[in-house]
């Protein structure tokens, strides 16, 4: 299950690849975990935020008794109560470098990295939510949108993974909060990018208070 990734990112590979500017410092992080707060970029600020992930839908009366949206499966988003409002009005990206997932073999969970061998940041489609408590304190999270693997993945075990924008203008196009939701829908099927690849790595990924470079060490 896809719910791990690693942000081993500078301000100039993002704006290298996709054209983008942040003034601010990013910290790097080789387990970003569920649940933990991440860098999210959204058409509110030019600058990447820090949000939950694990989306919270509005709507929920208590945040500690719904369950936290870590992935949206693009089949069907649209239809869906909890995710009907963010993909019209709060569309997002989440950048990385690589994403860890499992796999069962000889009935034992192992871990890979997942990258790409000519897109040195990953663009994850993401969706945001806002839930305000009573006293009108928000809590901002985020869902990253999943989508059938490609060929490559999916010959080696894997049913899904999450929705990888590649070139600049999909970017500018998903964060615009004027596209007409049948061009939001049909910016939910992957392209096949042909250059991903995996590798074992060690166990103490699972851990997530591990961080630090040696988890992309392949094992």
């Amino acid at each position: 299950m896809f719910h791990k990734f690693s942000f081993d990112l500078s301000r100039e590979k993002i704006k290298k690849q996709f054209n983008l500017s942040f003034k601010n410092e990013l910290q790097k992080s080789f387990n970003v975990s569920a649940l933990q707060q991440a860098y999210i970029l959204t058409s509110e600020s030019n600058e990447l935020q820090r949000f939950k992930w694990g989306l919270i839908p509005y709507w929920a009366k208590d945040p500690e008794k719904v369950e936290h949206l870590i992935c949206a499966q693009a089949d069907g988003l649209a239809s869906k109560d909890s995710y009907r409002m963010p993909l019209r009005q709060r569309r997002a990206i989440v950048f990385a470098d690589s994403y860890y997932d499992s796999l069962r073999k000889n009935q034992k969970e192992h871990y890979y990295r997942i990258f790409s061998k000519s897109l040195p940041v990953l663009a994850f489609a993401a969706i945001w939510d806002i839930w305000k408590d009573s006293s009108g304190k928000a809590y901002y999270s985020f869902s990253i949108i999943t989508t059938a693997a490609d060929s490559t993945l999916a010959d080696n075990g894997w049913n899904s993974m999450p929705l990888i924008f590649t070139e600049e203008q999909q970017l500018a196009q998903w964060l615009d909060k004027e596209l007409a939701l049948n061009d939001v829908v049909k910016m939910l099927k992957n392209k096949e990018i042909n250059t991903m690849s995996f590798y074992r790595v060690s166990d103490e990924i699972i851990n997530t208070k591990n961080d630090y470079p040696e988890l992309h060490n392949e094992v």
